[in-house]
This record gives structure tokens, C-alpha cells and sequence, in this order.
């Protein structure tokens, strides 16, 4: 039986402590030939490769959770919100999830966890999964998503009424979705490396994209 990701991280019954992942600069090239540095995670032994203009931080989030994110200072809208950008996030899960197979199929994964659940809220949203793969001990996603969310309560519209959702720009993302053991301990993690912008911008940044998730693998 496929679970929510919300059930796992309120099912995680292990802590987890994190050592500090390093950024190792290096003059590798993606297809577009974009200059990169190496994020290493030594705890989940994985390694990808970054644009080196983007930006990172990471964040504690709750339910023993993690993100570290990358963002592309180049990509802001006329707002000043950052359009592009990557993250990896970890997940804490039971211990009797050992292996992907515990999340259900790769196409179930996409249906059930990877595309937004706008229809459950009541939300129209547009949502299409372009591609799903599973390969490396890792499933792949490609999906775009035009994601339909609540306003701010008491939000107007043009003709006086309350305006309840809107509707944002189409999205497209590239998700990594894999399950690692933390080092030194019996329990998995389930770990996502996912990346995102506008679709309008997906053609300018694929390559980009492409080479990121080329980039994922073990250190060596």
C-alpha cells in the first residue's frame, strides 16, 4: 500500500543527527557548459552537481527534516521571487520501508505523491506527468504542474466579490526520489533532490536541469 509523505514523517520514529555536507568547488561543465560546483553529502554518501552562480542555504524543518536549497539570483520576476531553483530534502521514515518498493511502483509514486493533490482540496489544478522512470535505485520525474492555491483570507476581486483561490504560472519540475541509509545507522532516509521554474523559462534552463540530474551519484 502506497503512504502519503506527511504519514511518514509523522510515523518517523528515528532522530537523526547531520554532519555538515560539503561544497566542493570544481571547473566541471554541464551540457550547457554552465560552470558547477559539487554539493557532497557524506552522510547519505551522494554527490550532485550545482550551477556555482546559485545560491544555497539550508533549513531544519519539522518533523526532524532537512532542506537545503539552491536558487538562481538571475531568475527573480518582476515581484523579486526567485523563479529557479533546486532543493534536496530528507525525510525520516519507519524502519520497515526498505526499499522504494515500500512507496509502491514508480507510477504510483507519481500519481499518489510526486503531482500536486489540487483536485483533493477542491482545486482545479492542471497537472501532467511527462515522464517516470525508474533507474539507479532511484525513481525520475519530469512533470509540470499548474498549481491553483488559496488566497489571502478577504482577497477582492475586480467586480467586489471575495476571490477564494488563483491560479499560478505552469511549472516544471525535475525530482530525484531515492531512499538512502544514513551512515553509521540501520534506518533509511527518503531523500529528494527536486528542481523547478516557470515553464516559460524551462527551455532556456534544461540543459541545466539535465545536467544536475545527470550529476547524481554516489562520492567517490
Amino acid at each position: 500500500v502506497t503512504r502519503s509523505l506527511a504519514t511518514i514523517a509523522a510515523a518517523a520514529t528515528t532522530a537523526s543527527t547531520f554532519s555538515t555536507p560539503s561544497y566542493a568547488a570544481e571547473e566541471s561543465t554541464t551540457t550547457t557548459s554552465t560552470t558547477t560546483f559539487t554539493y557532497e553529502d557524506p552522510d547519505y554518501n551522494f554527490r550532485i552537481q550545482v550551477p556555482s552562480s546559485w545560491e544555497n542555504t539550508e533549513q531544519k524543518l519539522s518533523g526532524r527534516r532537512k532542506a537545503v536549497f539552491f536558487t538562481d539570483p538571475t531568475s527573480k520576476n518582476a515581484e523579486g521571487t526567485v523563479e529557479t531553483l533546486g532543493f534536496v530534502a530528507y525525510t525520516p521514515v519507519r524502519d520497515d520501508f526498505t526499499g522504494l518498493g515500500s512507496f509502491g511502483s514508480v507510477d504510483q509514486v507519481a500519481q499518489t505523491t510526486i503531482l500536486p493533490k489540487g483536485e483533493l482540496a477542491g482545486l482545479d489544478d492542471a497537472s501532467k506527468m511527462l515522464s517516470a522512470v525508474s533507474k539507479n535505485n532511484a525513481y525520475y520525474f519530469d512533470y509540470v504542474a499548474t498549481p491553483v492555491v488559496p488566497t489571502e483570507p478577504g482577497t477582492a476581486s475586480s467586480s467586489g466579490g471575495t476571490v477564494m483561490t488563483k491560479t499560478l504560472k505552469p511549472l516544471h519540475f525535475r525530482t530525484i526520489f531515492t531512499l538512502l541509509p544514513l551512515k553509521g545507522s540501520a534506518g533509511n532516509t527518503l531523500v529528494t533532490v527536486t528542481l523547478q521554474t516557470t515553464e516559460e523559462r524551462y527551455k532556456d534552463v534544461k540543459g541545466v536541469f539535465d545536467g544536475v540530474v545527470d550529476s547524481y551519484g554516489k562520492m567517490k
